[in-house]
């Protein structure tokens, strides 16, 4: 008996043996494709690494993840619950997977716990955002906010994704469909949608570019406003994968010209490319000057941020502007689309219904995004739904989104709006938009001082109004233009005694408005109406007079830069011989303004960057980091100082004080500073190029203007002023102009110096 015994255990262990060496080799080989992104391969190899170990705790979760990758939800799900059973301790990373698979289900209720196990286990600011997301999740799944989707009839069982709209009977997209050349290789490439006479869409065709691209995909793409340029992807999209950042995508984006019969020439690579991190999704800005698109380069929030490079001399920026922290997040914002008035993307961190959800940010008036909406439950699934682009003037849209009963992975949906505004993502981030800033930056409510309310409105127009934005009585004579956007056609109209215009509208349709007055500064602005207009659907529009800046007379200076001052440097000088020439010596970064004087062991991070001290300027302490010597160095310190948290930061021309070593050991604190040196003395400039003025100067960013040039303010009445200064010749104005207008100052002009007092030229 104990010789047989001994055989079956010798044979049970040469069995055992082999199965065990099996399981491994089959395991590493998974793994090795899981980490590269190749899920297709990793599930093949883990099913066959389960036959042999079917209760794997490490494998079940893998191959749960790999599945949610491919979007096969139902069967991540039954693979996650596998690993789960009898109460196992799982990794965070399982707990997560497994919560936000049963969010992507829409199954709500039973996600919520597990998020908040994540909170409780490993990361409480990312489990208790989830858990809070499905809150909103759960009231707004069945709020359409105005918008009605439908797929498109150009779907195809590949992946289809990326649309865009290059001209209003256009439809550009990217698609991983097998054509005629199909090479053998699995790629994917842009296809052209032609809308027909009667209003139908035409069969995709593959679109010709005359392009052969290598290292990957092209796709998406954008064209400027003007279709002489294209910017796109190139991507290393895999069909069957979801095309989203934690899927391992791999991107860089590249801008072509666009020759006549529509061929890409002169492809080149945009200089924000980089070499660890990804760059793509990027879009042209409505004017063609600005590019938009999504990065997980360093220094951003976290995950992918959005981020915008704008043209500059012909030259695109090398640094690009991050968006700030009202759009980017701990999370993946992606697909930025800008349509002139709005700021639209998707992201998976911020209250949504699923996966990714589509946002829209509302701008102030330097193009910050300043309060952010949800595009509710039409547009947006428990999937992932992005890619979203809109023509307000056709109220026609389209969309990426992998939601249930579509013809293939992803599928592109055609989106329709019928009401003038989404819903808000909370009441308090509707609170955060900003308010009038005293200029006509839009419509305000009222009338202007003295008006008798109530006075019937014809029928079938809406009345607007105009007023002084100093003296708030109604200014007369001021002629308006309101052009319909889709069509170009334009009504002209002029206030009457009360500063009261008319004009006839149509529904849900967005108009131009353009106000002149001579006196005045002249503005544009958007409106879009409502299904309903009520007859005071344009408001109150407040011009903001032109005041002549008065300085004792100078001859045309040399060339010379204007320090920084503290103060008003438009004051009279009472003594003309008493002028001096003024040069800078450097550049500073300013940090915070604040009203005690502030103890700089608070900013103490910020002493590797440079030296940190303060100066005095009025009842307020100026807190700033200095002694740069160009201004590209400052515009990088400016960077690294927002991306340390203190997003207001912005350059200022001129050295600060030396500091002071304490004595007693080194220390970040420095000695009282200087006092600010005398500027009232400082040579004006030929030629100023005016911003905007604000009368909440908090709303205009600094740090986006700097970019442009020399940066001064000053004081009118209750509004500051912000122009670019220290330009010597009108044609370095009318750059300092187009560059402005370009980047989104739309009302910028030139101001020239005449007898000691700037006047709009």
């Amino acid at each position: 008996m104990t010789i047989r015994f001994t055989l079956l255990v010798l044979v049970a262990t040469s069995l055992t043996a082999p199965l065990a060496a099996q399981f491994r080799t089959d395991k590493r080989a998974a793994d090795k494709a899981y980490e590269l992104s190749a899920y297709t391969l990793a599930i093949e190899g883990y099913r066959r690494a389960l036959a042999e170990r079917p209760d794997d705790l490490e494998t079940l979760s893998r191959i749960a993840d790999a599945y949610r990758m491919l979007n096969a939800l139902d069967t991540a799900q039954t693979y996650y619950e596998r690993a789960m059973q009898g109460n196992r301790q799982v990794q965070p990373a399982t707990l997560l997977g497994y919560a936000q698979t049963l969010k992507s289900l829409g199954e709500y209720v039973q996600a919520r716990p597990l998020f908040e196990a994540y909170a409780s286990e490993a990361d409480q600011t990312v489990g208790t955002q989830y858990a809070a997301s499905i809150d909103f999740a759960t009231s707004q799944q069945n709020e359409t906010a105005g918008y009605s989707v439908a797929p498109a009839p150009f779907n195809s069982p590949e992946a289809d994704f990326g649309p865009t709209m290059p001209r209003p009977d256009q439809v550009v997209f990217s698609s991983s469909r097998i054509a005629e050349s199909f090479s053998g290789v699995a790629d994917n490439k842009p296809y052209l949608v032609q809308r027909n006479t009667l209003g139908a869409l035409e069969a995709p065709v593959p679109l010709a570019t005359g392009y052969v691209s290598r290292g990957g995909s092209a796709g998406p793409v954008s064209y400027s406003p003007d279709g002489s340029q294209v910017v796109f992807t190139r991507n290393s999209f895999t069909p069957g994968t979801r095309m989203v950042p934690e899927a391992g995508i791999q991107m860089s984006l590249l801008i072509a010209d666009v020759s006549e019969a529509g061929m890409w020439n002169n492809v080149r690579p945009l200089p924000f490319n980089g070499n660890g991190y990804s760059t793509g999704f990027g879009t042209f800005g409505a004017g063609g000057q600005a590019i938009y698109f999504a990065s997980d380069r360093p220094g951003g929030f976290g995950g992918y941020d959005l981020y915008r490079a704008r043209q500059v001399n012909g030259n695109w920026e090398t640094v690009p502007e991050n968006l700030g922290g009202t759009v980017n997040s701990q999370g993946n914002e992606i697909t930025p689309y800008f349509d002139g008035s709005s700021l639209y993307f998707s992201s998976d961190w911020h209250a949504g219904l699923g996966a990714y959800d589509v946002f829209r940010a509302a701008l102030n008036d330097a193009n910050r995004p300043s309060a952010l909406f949800h595009l509710g439950g039409a547009v947006n699934s428990p999937r992932d739904d992005y890619g979203f682009v809109y023509d307000a003037g056709q109220r026609l849209g389209y969309l990426t989104s992998n939601r249930p009963g579509g013809r293939g992975m992803e599928d592109i949906y055609s989106v329709r709006f019928t009401e003038p505004l989404p819903t808000p993502v909370t009441a308090a981030a509707a609170a955060t938009a900003p308010a009038g800033d005293g200029l006509a930056t839009g419509p305000q409510p009222g009338v202007p001082e003295g008006v008798r309310v109530g006075e019937p409105v014809p029928f079938g127009t809406v009345r607007g109004y105009i007023s002084d934005s100093k003296t708030g009585r109604p200014v007369s004579g001021a002629g308006v233009a309101v052009t319909k956007r889709s069509s170009g056609q334009t009504a002209t109209a002029q206030t009457d005694a009360e500063g009261a215009y008319y004009v006839e509208v149509e529904p849900q349709t967005v108009y131009d408005v353009e106000v002149n007055r001579e006196g005045y500064e002249s503005i544009t602005f958007p409106v879009t109406t409502a299904v309903d207009p009520a007859p005071d659907a344009f408001g109150n529009i407040l011009l903001l007079p032109i005041e002549r800046t008065y300085a004792a007379a100078v001859a045309p200076p040399a060339p010379t830069v204007a320090t920084d001052a503290p103060t008003d440097t438009q004051a009279a000088v009472a003594d003309p011989s008493t002028i001096s020439t003024v040069v800078a010596k450097g550049f500073s970064v300013q940090v915070a303004s604040v009203a005690a004087e502030p103890q700089l062991s608070a900013y103490s991070e910020l002493a590797p960057l440079g030296e940190v001290y303060h100066i005095r300027d009025g009842d307020r302490y100026k807190v700033r980091v200095g002694n740069f010597a160009t201004r590209d160095e400052a515009v990088a310190a400016a960077q690294q100082v927002q991306n340390l948290g203190y997003a207001g930061s912005f350059v200022v021309v001129g050295q600060g004080p030396v500091p002071q070593t304490v004595s007693g050991g080194p220390s970040t604190e420095l000695a009282p500073a200087a006092a600010p040196p005398d500027t009232s003395a400082a040579v004006l400039a030929p030629y100023r190029v005016q911003l905007g003025a604000f009368a909440k100067p908090e709303n205009f960013d600094r740090a986006a203007a700097t970019q442009l040039g020399m940066l001064g303010e000053s004081k009118r009445d209750a509004l500051t002023v912000f122009y670019l200064d220290g330009l010597q010749t009108i044609s370095q104005a009318e750059a300092a102009r187009n560059r402005a207008q370009a980047a989104g100052y739309a009302g910028a002009y030139i101001l020239q110096l005449v007898d000691g007092a700037y006047v709009k030229q």
